[in-house]
């Protein structure tokens, strides 16, 4: 018969007490009562690594994790469902991660010219520098073709330079007409752009508003509301495109984690049989659209490298190979990954991988289009 004195008694009597509930605590976290050891009320450093650890989970799992994402089709999703769990950052948690520092990078690189990017748009600024960077764009283009002016057959070489000359004329023209007609939304001319909604008349707050009759007239207002700041934000979108590009990539983040369900839906219906939970069907999506997000960060990379090296020998070739491999790997990775999880024959994966390709493509689309039109109403 133990005693006080025993050292298995000593040990929890030396452990510090819950102050909560006061029962020793064993460890990081009370058994009793579920309160951490640890509390606010320490050094900041320490709260500024717990408060990344929660939010990203970067530790030694991270590492197990992003490897089989990018080259073990399927291997994450059958590991989950075997319980092998915690050894990988969780599914969700994973998908967040990975979507917003995907589409944080494609924006960075996707900024208008002159901010750092890659991408050019019209800035709004003097027509003066607008049709100066239209030069500068087709002189840019025109020494690029002389350099291959070598490799060309004559008609391919004179067809490509009238087609970059030509070009450019018409984009200064049209800076031009803007100049002399700019567009703008006025209370007189709330819709320059004659756009109509359900009707074959314009839209107009006053003589021709939405209107749907099985809605109360604040849902209505709130509509027209909408529409019209997306006539607004569409003038300034032509004005200041960096202000649209970071709102549509501010919320791409939150428009694909609305299509992941609906996806699930799909392989649910495509795998009816096979009698999975719905819950497994969502595992399958956030791995696959975590595994694009991967893809679309690698190619930004991999892009930029071939920009900051653009005149040094083979490495842009190089980078072109290599951007080229991981958008064929899609495809195959995704059909790989189907294969793997719900262990069809080949026939019938092909089939179902094609049918839900075509439907995610219509859905993605959509989703495409939403993001957009509510990008232009959040400036």
């Amino acid at each position: 018969m133990s005693t006080p004195n025993d050292p298995a008694v000593e040990v929890v009597r030396s452990e510090p007490p819950c102050l909560n509930c006061g029962t020793p605590m064993k460890g990081e976290f009370c058994h009793d009562c579920g309160q951490p050891r640890k509390g606010m009320i320490r050094h900041l450093p320490g709260l500024i690594a717990d408060f990344f650890d929660s939010a990203f989970n970067l530790d030694t799992r991270t590492v197990r994790t992003i490897a089989p994402l990018l080259a073990k089709p399927g291997f994450l999703s059958t590991e989950y469902f075997a319980g092998r769990r915690t050894r990988y950052v969780t599914p969700l948690r994973l998908y967040l991660f990975l979507s917003v520092i995907a589409f944080l990078a494609v924006a960075m690189v996707s900024q208008p010219q002159g901010q750092g990017g890659n991408v050019s748009f019209t800035v709004g600024d003097s027509l003066q520098n607008r049709i100066a960077r239209i030069d500068a764009n087709e002189k840019k283009q025109l020494e690029r073709l002389e350099k291959n002016r070598a490799n060309l057959p004559a008609s391919v070489y004179e067809m490509q330079r009238t087609q970059i000359v030509g070009r450019a004329e018409a984009e200064r023209e049209e800076e031009r007409e803007e100049e002399r007609n700019p567009t703008e939304v006025t209370p007189e001319n709330p819709n320059p752009f004659d756009v109509s909604i359900a009707s074959d008349k314009p839209w107009h707050p006053v003589k021709n508003p939405i209107y749907v009759s099985s809605m109360p007239d604040a849902v209505n207002a709130w509509l027209n509301e909408k529409f019209a700041m997306l006539l607004v934000n569409a003038v300034e979108t032509k004005k200041h495109p960096e202000k649209f590009i970071a709102a549509m990539f501010g919320v791409a983040p939150q428009a694909l984690l609305m299509i992941l369900p609906v996806f699930a839906l799909l392989l649910k219906f495509f795998y009816l049989f096979k009698r999975r939970l719905y819950m497994e069907h969502l595992i399958v999506a956030l791995h696959s659209h975590s595994f694009l997000c991967l893809v679309i960060l690698l190619l930004v990379l991999v892009n930029r490298v071939a920009t900051w090296t653009e005149t040094w020998p083979l490495v842009p070739g190089l980078m072109g190979w290599l951007a080229l491999a991981l958008s064929l790997w899609i495809p195959i990775y995704l059909l790989l990954a189907q294969k793997r999880i719900y262990g069809q024959g080949w026939p019938m994966t092909l089939f179902k991988y094609a049918c839900i390709g075509l439907l995610y493509l219509v859905l993605l689309s959509f989703g495409i289009m939403l993001n957009l039109v509510w990008a232009l109403a959040s400036l």
